[in-house]
This record gives structure tokens, sequence and C-alpha cells, in this order.
């Protein structure tokens, strides 16, 4: 009877840790499907040129360069300026808030291969906060810093919003490749 009661404790340990190492493994899987260029409700990659269609407005990266310097500003040791003129057009239907922080520039696997984009500073560069007219289109530059070394890159959107029962939810994330040497 000893050995029974023993082996019902076994089992319920081992079923035990055995619940929590694939609960474990299933959120290292769900984390590593969410990396920098994953997506979250459904995703679309592209190209330069090419036009994005999220749930609030349509944009494009129409151009990617890597220059010495841009308006006077130069890059920080070891690292490279990444300018990208983006057009961003409302057809929403209604005025839309717009943050430079909506994109965010990604290279790499690790948790902080990214960067936003720096501050404007001239009336080229797209606005920290703006406001987006229904039916209108701009385009602005959008300035990064970026190691050095890196070639390879993407300039990423994730549509979140708040919905109808004030829940905080996440759409279709948007990613545009490109290379820069």
């Amino acid at each position: 009877m000893l050995i029974l009661e023993e082996r019902k404790i076994f089992l319920k340990t081992f079923l035990k840790k055995s619940s929590v190492v694939l609960a474990a493994l299933m959120l290292a899987l769900a984390f590593a499907a969410c990396s920098n260029n994953s997506t979250q409700g459904g995703g679309t990659d592209g190209d330069i040129g090419r036009t994005f269609s999220t749930m609030f407005f349509d944009y494009t990266v129409v151009s990617a360069e890597s220059p010495a310097e841009y308006d006077g500003y130069t890059p920080a040791d070891g690292n490279k300026l990444v300018v990208l003129s983006v057009t961003v057009k409302n057809d929403f239907g209604s005025t839309l808030p717009m943050y430079d922080t909506d994109f965010q520039l990604q290279w790499g696997d690790a948790d902080d291969d990214f960067a936003w984009a720096v501050d404007a500073f001239n009336d080229k560069m797209m606005p920290l906060e703006w406001e987006l007219e229904d039916e209108k289109t701009v385009t602005y530059d959008m300035l990064f810093e970026a190691p050095a070394d890196v070639t390879e890159f993407s300039l990423c959107y994730l549509e979140e919003y708040t919905d109808s029962e004030g829940n905080e939810k996440k759409g279709d994330f948007f990613s545009a490749n490109f290379t820069l040497e």
C-alpha cells in the first residue's frame, strides 16, 4: 500500500512539473513568435515603395538612405544614420492623432535591436505629435541612428487601439524591409 501511495505522489508531482515545463515552453514559443519581425494579429511584409494599408491609414516608405550627415546632424561613434522618406495617407474617415513613435526601425533578433526616430528639428521631418486630416497625404523624413555594421532593416508599424468596450487591442503588424550598405 505504501508503494501505491508513493506512486500517486510521484505521479502528481510529475504531472505538476510537466505542466509547468509545458506552459513555460508554450510561453517561450509565443514570445519567439512575437519577436521584432513577427505579426500580432496578421502581418504584411514588403519592400521600399510598397503601400501598406492599415486599419487607420496607408503608408509607403518612398526611399531609404544612409548619409554621413543630415541637415548638420551626425551619428554617434559606432552608429550610422538611416533616413527614410515616408508618405502617409489618412483614409480612416476622420482626423487621426499621429506620433513619430507609431513607427519603429528594427534590425536583428535581440530585444534592443530597434530605434525610435530622432526628434524632429526641421520642417521636413515627421513631427513628434501631429494630426492627419481625413483624406490628407503627407510625406516626411524620419531620421534614425543604428549600429554602423547593420545593413538589413525594417520600418515597422503595429496597429494598437482601444475597442468599443475599452479593451486594449493589437491588430496587424506591417514591416517595410530594406538594405543599406
